[in-house]
């Protein structure tokens, strides 16, 4: 069964996703380590380059895990896990912030599809298909802080609660409009109440 661990780098907590076994799936933004001999990831190393740090493909944003899925039509899923339970920002700030980051990170992730698919790239064989049209379905993974104790209807944080839920609703719609004029399909699960039903989420703290 594939699995894809991704880290949350300033608490150390980290998510597992199991994917069903007749899957191919890969974490797109692979970083090398040495201390488990893993190579940097496509991405990574042949469109950032070795001297990412100061190129201009810098500008070239990546989704963290890219599923090809089994049968015909071709499918693809890209998943973008969003952990912002940490987080210190506005709401709405947050949710422009969201939607920028999927659309770059969107684009960019076809286009080094494209390219590794061009390069014939073994890593990405399965998934590099763009010129067979395969259907793709954009996915953002996004675990917020928990919600406070429901109060009296009628109270301040009822209010900021209920706004909270808007802009999450304007958000999916959003990006659902955006995604759709370029022919994908979006989808945004949470860990508490709209899981995926296709691939399972565990925690490991």
């Amino acid at each position: 069964m594939p699995k894809i661990v991704e880290k949350n780098k300033e608490t150390g907590e980290c998510l597992v996703f199991d994917f069903p076994s007749n899957w191919k799936v890969v974490k797109y933004d692979q970083e090398e380590d040495s201390s488990i001999d893993e190579e940097a990831g496509f991405y990574r190393r042949i469109i950032l380059g070795e001297e990412s740090a100061d190129d201009d493909a810098q500008g070239i944003r990546a989704m963290d895990i890219v599923c090809r899925l089994p049968g015909k039509p071709k499918r693809l899923q890209l998943i973008e896990v969003k952990d912002d339970r940490k987080r210190k920002i506005a709401k709405g700030d947050r949710e422009t912030e969201l939607y920028k980051t999927l659309l770059l990170k969107t684009v960019g992730t076809l286009a080094g599809l494209t390219l590794a698919e061009r390069l014939g790239d073994d890593s990405l064989r399965p998934m590099a298909c763009m010129t067979q049209k395969p259907a793709i379905e954009v996915i953002l993974f996004l675990i917020e802080p928990p919600e406070e104790p429901v109060p009296i209807v009628g109270s301040k944080r009822t209010l900021r609660r209920l706004v909270h839920q808007q802009l999450k609703t304007t958000l999916d719609q959003r990006l659902s409009a955006a995604l759709n004029r370029w022919g994908l399909l979006f989808t945004l699960y949470n860990l508490s109440n709209r899981l995926p039903p296709d691939w399972q989420v565990r925690e490991i703290r």
